[in-house]
C-alpha cells in the first residue's frame, strides 16, 4: 500500500526529532518555520486542537502534517 504525503511527511518529522511525536509551539514554530507567536494562531485557523501537557500545550506530528499538506493552491492564478 502507498503512504499518503500526511503519513510520509508525519514519519519524516518524527523521524527527524528521535522518535519524539507530539510538539511543543516552540519545536511547531521550526517545523512549519514561523515564530512561536505565530504558531497558536496558524494552529487556530487550521482547527487543530492541542493536548495540555502540564504547562505545556503540545501537537502531534500527524496534525502537523495533516496541516502542512492541505490547503495548498496553485503558485500560477
Amino acid at each position: 500500500m502507498r503512504k499518503t504525503e500526511r503519513q510520509a511527511m508525519a514519519e519524516s518529522i518524527i523521524e527527524s526529532y528521535n522518535g519524539q511525536a507530539y510538539f511543543n509551539f516552540g519545536e511547531i514554530s521550526k517545523i512549519i518555520g514561523c515564530g512561536i507567536h505565530t504558531v497558536p494562531r496558524i494552529l487556530y485557523d487550521a482547527g487543530i486542537a492541542v493536548k495540555q501537557i502540564g504547562p505545556s500545550k503540545r501537537v502531534s506530528a500527524i496534525d502537523l502534517a495533516e496541516m502542512m499538506s492541505g490547503g495548498r493552491v496553485s503558485a500560477i492564478d
